[in-house]
């Protein structure tokens, strides 16, 4: 499995997960009033920094056209909707030539408020899905809770044959039974690979290991 961190704002931070192995770095756009939002010129500067880890644009209000903008002139080609975004919006990042996540906020009874579109989605040509657990109106990421059990194996069942990352209170522990099933591709870490509000070495490597199927190990004499 692979393992996405989000919200870095410092090139230290990027050096740390390509130091790690960490596959995709989250930067963050158009979420404002958060600490890890990052200016415009400030996000084209970490991204720019990115060389083997993968820079996903993660954004909840940025009007698309002014996505685009942003991104065109960088290397990002992967875009997360960490919003309550349409299929239109959807589309017109396809159009434009982007990989797109589309997350989907989920209850802890399993209710989805973009569970109505997701067929529209799959017709606009959505990429991958992100299950993430809905922490209410302010705060739909980020929130630090796991998924129950019951309603990430009914959303993984719902969304069998995509693509499928997950996000929500995970820790290398989680991680590493959930790396032994199939149907995930990707883990989307947020707070677990902090420490004093940084991205964290040690972390960071616990994480990456966590995800690897056990039979990637071999015992050495």
């Amino acid at each position: 499995m692979e393992t996405k961190i989000c919200g870095a704002t410092r090139p230290e931070e990027i050096a740390i997960l390509e130091h790690e192995d960490v596959r995709y770095c989250g930067l963050w756009t158009g979420i404002a009033g958060h600490p890890n939002d990052l200016e415009d010129a400030r996000f084209a500067a970490l991204a720019a920094c990115c060389r083997n880890v993968t820079p996903v644009a993660v954004c909840v209000r940025k009007p698309v056209a002014d996505l685009v903008a942003l991104l065109r002139p960088t290397r990002v080609r992967m875009v997360q909707l960490h919003g309550f975004n349409t299929p239109r919006d959807v589309a017109e990042l396809k159009a434009a030539g982007f990989t797109v996540i589309k997350t989907l906020h989920l209850a802890d009874q399993g209710q989805c408020p973009e569970a109505r579109w997701i067929a529209a989605y799959d017709a606009a040509g959505c990429d991958i899905y992100l299950m993430d657990r809905f922490g209410g109106p302010d705060q739909i990421g980020s929130c630090g809770k796991a998924l129950p059990e019951p309603v990430l194996r009914d959303w993984r069942h719902r969304l069998a044959g995509r693509r499928i990352w997950l996000a929500g209170g995970l820790t290398a522990d989680r991680i590493a039974t959930l790396s032994e099933q199939d149907g995930i591709e990707a883990f989307d870490i947020d707070s677990a690979a902090r420490h004093a509000g940084q991205i964290c070495r040690k972390a960071a490597r616990m994480l990456v290991t966590a995800a690897r199927p056990a039979d990637s190990y071999r015992l050495t004499a």
